[in-house]
Formats: structure tokens, C-alpha cells, sequence
């Protein structure tokens, strides 16, 4: 498949956990009691235990350290953003067996690649019809690629491939997950090949402000979510994370998710356990508060 930097606008949520450690302090879920309480009861794997085990998120461009090597082999998608600044962007990779990345070429991008775990076939060239540099790679092979230049990573080992890629410039919008190398080649479909002054399309975004309904389903299968046995559907869940994203980065003041799918989808998924239809209450709620406060 043919890459061209910065093609998909829009974020993609899907996360699993790594052990990380970041400087931008302890969460501020302390002057929401009862937010927290609600998300912890539905924390069974430990996504807020910072001594274990913590959600993998996009957390460009913060100052941000991590141990690479177990982020990278605890990694189980195909693709997932780990930093995203300005100029840089890390990404894992988990590449299945017999599978490979797929023949790309950035124009713009220079790529740095590390194996962390597997064995595979590198090859390289000026073309996409001459690819004359082959070698084989292991645990601990770097990888550079020049911009411009056409190549592919297959998966020769009989375990995942796993590796962390280093783009110079980004390549991919903050907050990338791909699932699968279905879901890559889906996305790029979708939405093209098109080239844009930075990742995100425009300047920054500085907040979100929705999750798609395709994004919520994904939010959901990451927290365990079977619609055909809860009492609440997709558009229920979807109406949570979109109303949740309130404690996010939109207001600085209680911004507690940092827009973060995760949490607001656990911020969400507590509240419709207790009661199903509580969005769907709320709004009905907010409306009536609305009329009085206008009179």
C-alpha cells in the first residue's frame, strides 16, 4: 500500500496497557469522588493502577518516559501512536507471522525502526518495482529508512513481530490505532491519500469534541462491552462518551480524561450500569434546566 504523510485526519481509539511513566503528574479524578468511584468499580484489569499496569494513549507532546521494550512487545495491534509531537512521532507495531507491512514509500518522512521481538525481511529501494536491499532482522535490529524510499517489513519468525517505528515528521494523526493491517488499509481507503501541512489537518486540535459511532464501538470492545447482553445499546454508549468528554481537555478546569478514550468510556459505562437510560435522562434534564435558567 502507498502511504502519504499525515493522511488519516482524524483519531482512532484503540488502546491496550503498558507499564509507562510520564511527568504530567498524578490525575486530578481527586475533586471528582464520585466520577472516580464510579470508574474504579468498573476497573477490573487495572487501567488506573499506576504500580501495574497503565492505559497505552497517545501522550504527545508531553514530556513523557517509557520502557520501549516492554511497550513495544505487550503491544498487540497493528499499529498504535505512543507520541505524537511536532517533528517526531513513535508508533508500535506488532506485524502477525507471515504477514508484513505492506510496500510503502513516505516522500517526506524519514523512519527509524527497532525489533523488539521475531525475526523479519527487510527490503528497500529507489522503486517500488526494484527493491534490491534485502536483510534479514532480529531482537535489537535498527532499521533506517530515507525518505523517498520504497519498502516492506515481513514477518519471517513463527511468533508477532514486534517493533516501535520513529517518524520524522509525523506520519500519522495523534492518538492512530489500527486494530489490524485490515483496519490500516480501511482507514486509508477511506479517506485517501492526501497530504496535509501537519497531522491533524489544521493548526492543533486542542480538544476533542465527539467520538464517531464506529469510534464508541471500538471504545466499547476495548472495555468488554457485549450489547447483546447489557441493557443499554451502541447509541446509548455513544451518547455517554460524547457527553463525558466534558471532563476532558474542551474545559481546563475539570479536565480529568484528557480526552482519553478509556476513561470516558468507563466514566460512561458506570453511569449506564446503574441506570440504562441515564443519557438519555440527562439530556431531558438539561433541556428543562435550560428553559428555566433562560426565562
Amino acid at each position: 500500500m502507498y502511504y502519504v504523510p499525515n493522511m488519516y485526519p482524524y483519531q482512532y481509539p484503540y488502546y491496550v496497557n503498558v507499564p509507562i511513566y510520564n511527568f504530567r503528574g498524578q490525575s486530578d479524578y481527586g475533586a471528582f469522588p464520585n466520577e472516580i468511584e464510579h470508574t474504579n468499580r468498573m476497573d477490573p484489569i487495572g487501567y488506573f493502577n499506576s504500580n501495574e499496569r497503565i492505559r497505552l494513549a497517545d501522550y504527545g507532546p508531553e514530556p513523557f518516559v517509557v520502557n520501549i521494550n516492554e511497550a513495544t512487545k505487550q503491544n498487540k495491534t497493528y499499529r498504535t501512536a505512543l507520541w505524537t509531537g511536532e517533528y517526531l512521532q513513535v508508533t508500535l507495531m506488532s506485524i502477525n507471522v507471515g504477514e508484513d507491512i505492506g510496500l510503502e514509500m513516505h516522500p517526506d518522512v524519514d523512519q527509524f525502526l527497532r525489533v523488539e521481538q521475531g525475526q523479519g525481511l527487510v527490503q528497500m529501494g529507489n522503486s517500488k518495482d526494484n527493491l534490491d536491499f534485502e536483510r534479514n532482522v532480529y531482537d535489537d535490529f535498527a532499521i533506517l529508512i530515507p525518505a523517498g524510499t520504497w519498502h516492506n517489513l515481513t514477518n519471517i519468525g513463527n511468533i508477532p513481530l514486534k517493533l516501535y517505528s520513529i517518524y520524522a515528521p509525523p506520519n500519522h494523526p495523534f492518538g492512530t490505532v489500527h486494530v489490524t493491517k485490515e483496519d490500516a488499509m480501511a482507514a486509508e481507503e477511506a479517506h485517501g491519500h492526501r497530504k496535509n501541512s501537519n497531522i491533524f489537518g489544521i493548526k492543533r486540535i486542542k480538544f476533542r469534541t465527539s467520538f464517531s459511532k464506529e469510534e464508541a464501538a471500538a471504545i466499547a470492545i476495548l472495555l468488554g462491552i457485549d450489547f447483546t447482553k447489557s441493557k443499554f445499546d451502541l447509541n446509548e454508549f455513544w451518547m455517554g462518551v460524547n457527553t463525558e468528554l466534558e471532563h476532558g481537555r474542551k474545559y481546563n478546569l475539570t479536565n480529568v480524561t484528557t480526552d482519553d478514550p478509556i476513561t470516558t468510556g468507563k466514566i460512561a459505562l458506570a453511569h449506564l450500569n446503574e441506570f440504562p437510560d441515564y443519557y438519555k435522562r440527562l439530556k431531558v434534564l438539561e433541556e428543562e434546566a435550560k428553559a428555566h435558567w433562560n426565562k
